[in-house]
């Protein structure tokens, strides 16, 4: 999940409610906060930049521009990168100013560049073993090229892709709401047993079925927040499911979204406290425009169901709020803080632990939230992973999105940087399955697992998992 940017994956308040005391904080930022990103010393704070993409630009297409143009394109580009983007840990999030000069002398060698070109070599500059960075642009025939080299072992690696993808049908505005309401209907109740579940990604956000000999299996496709009302009954069917003596949480295809309803999930299924995981969020004035920026084009697309519209509505508003309080703080603040969170603790909501086995069946589709939730999951006594390896997206999230103004060129890049508690999760790679699935009915093979219990290979990790292995 690249995943779509969702409008908020924090479990903290909106950026609107917590705007004044992370403004103050930043007076402070030596106590609590990451080093800032390495700069040329200078005797006055260069002014800071506008990074919002103005509403007419949001999905315009691309031109081919001059020498100067893309020059100076470049220039806003390392800009984005080194004020929002949270980058790995222990990388720099933006180039050496050497690479930066060998990117400068590659464009200078030529008269003009095309949108598609200019795009590849920011993307060979920037790019970095991250499954939500990537580049591109809008219009017509969009691209998007991911900027993750290659994963470093499981499936196939990912090859580089720089040509344009297929564009999306848009639904009109009028049969839009509809369609979108239907798919995120409020859940009456507990939902009674379906047929059984369709292919991975397909289908309602929440579906709750029956599978073999009756195990029941709840599949979770989205946690993106334009399907809020169906999601917001996963506590629900996970205090009726905790009880079961098994059951299966089918996410293959999940590609992630909101994190709060993830963890919320996982948290009702257990009263045991959990490592949570670590964070470290980039504050600036160009972060809160780029996450603005990402809000604003979904809007716009018209791929917001309008039921879903005041929430993404709210949170922009809180954006931009954020944004404007930063960029009026004094000039000689510093522009960009890095705030991180390490060893934190959550306590599960449940009135007990886990009664049951559960298997939660991922495969490549599982990212991002997704990703994040078997991070808690994988922690609780009778749970067991199962399928696939997923994809290997969550290390940076919270999407912002940037347009080079003069090329149309687009960035999207990643905000937050989190890491797996326990430490078994590699970008690209994912986390490895428990228990792999290679059969035709992986749904029918997790109900059995799940039923008759784990086998003497797989990992207990539930039983091993403490905060003390930090």
């Amino acid at each position: 999940m690249l995943a779509r940017s969702s409008p908020d994956r924090r479990r903290r308040a909106p950026a609107g409610a917590v705007a004044a005391p992370l403004i103050a904080a930043l007076s402070f930022a030596s106590l609590a906060c990451a080093p800032a990103p390495a700069r040329a010393p200078s005797r006055d704070p260069a002014p800071l930049r506008s990074l919002r993409i103005p509403d007419a630009d949001l999905d315009r297409g691309p031109r081919t521009v001059s020498t100067a143009e893309a020059l100076r394109d470049l220039d806003d580009a390392r800009y984005a990168f080194e004020q929002a983007y949270a980058g790995l840990d222990g990388r720099s999030p933006s180039p050496s100013p050497r690479a930066i000069a060998r990117a400068e002398g590659a464009l200078r060698g030529r008269a003009a560049w095309r949108p598609e070109e200019l795009a590849r070599l920011l993307r060979d500059l920037f790019g970095a073993p991250d499954g939500h960075l990537a580049f591109g642009h809008g219009g017509r025939a969009p691209l998007r090229s991911t900027a993750a080299p290659r994963r470093p072992s499981g499936p196939a690696p990912r090859r580089f892709a720089c040509a344009p993808s297929r564009a999306r049908p848009r639904a009109s505005p009028r049969a839009s709401p509809r369609a979108a309401a239907a798919a995120v209907a409020p859940l009456p109740g507990l939902p009674r047993w379906a047929a059984p579940p369709r292919r991975p990604g397909h289908g309602p956000p929440v579906e709750l079925t029956r599978g073999r000999d009756g195990v029941p299996v709840l599949a979770i496709r989205t946690f993106d927040s334009a399907a809020a009302a169906a999601l917001a009954a996963l506590p629900a069917l996970a205090a009726e499911l905790r009880r079961a003596p098994a059951f299966v949480v089918d996410l293959r295809g999940n590609a992630g979204g909101d994190y709060r309803f993830a963890e919320r999930f996982a948290l009702a299924l257990t009263d045991a406290p959990l490592c949570a995981l670590d964070e470290r969020e980039v504050i600036s004035v160009a972060a809160a425009e780029g996450r603005a920026n990402s809000v604003r084009r979904r809007l716009a697309r018209g791929d917001v169901p309008e039921a879903a519209r005041p929430r993404f509505v709210e949170h922009l508003a809180a954006l931009e709020r954020l944004a404007g309080a930063l960029r009026a703080r004094p000039s000689s603040a510093m522009p960009r803080a890095d705030l991180t969170t390490r060893g934190a603790v959550v306590r599960g909501q449940a009135a007990g632990p886990l009664e049951g086995r559960a298997v939660f069946l991922v495969d490549r589709g599982c990212a991002s939230a997704c990703e994040m939730l078997l991070a808690l999951v994988r922690q609780i006594p009778g749970a067991l992973v199962a399928g696939q390896n997923t994809r290997g997206g969550m290390s940076v999230g919270e999407v912002a999105l940037f347009r080079l103004p003069r090329s149309g060129v687009t960035l999207s890049l990643g905000t937050r940087a989190f890491r797996d508690p326990l430490g078994d999760f590699a970008e690209l790679r994912g986390f490895e399955p428990d228990v792999r699935l290679d059969g035709a009915d992986p749904v029918g093979d997790a109900a059995a697992l799940a039923r008759r219990g784990w086998p003497a290979s797989a990992p207990r990790r539930g039983a091993r998992a403490s905060c003390a292995r930090r």
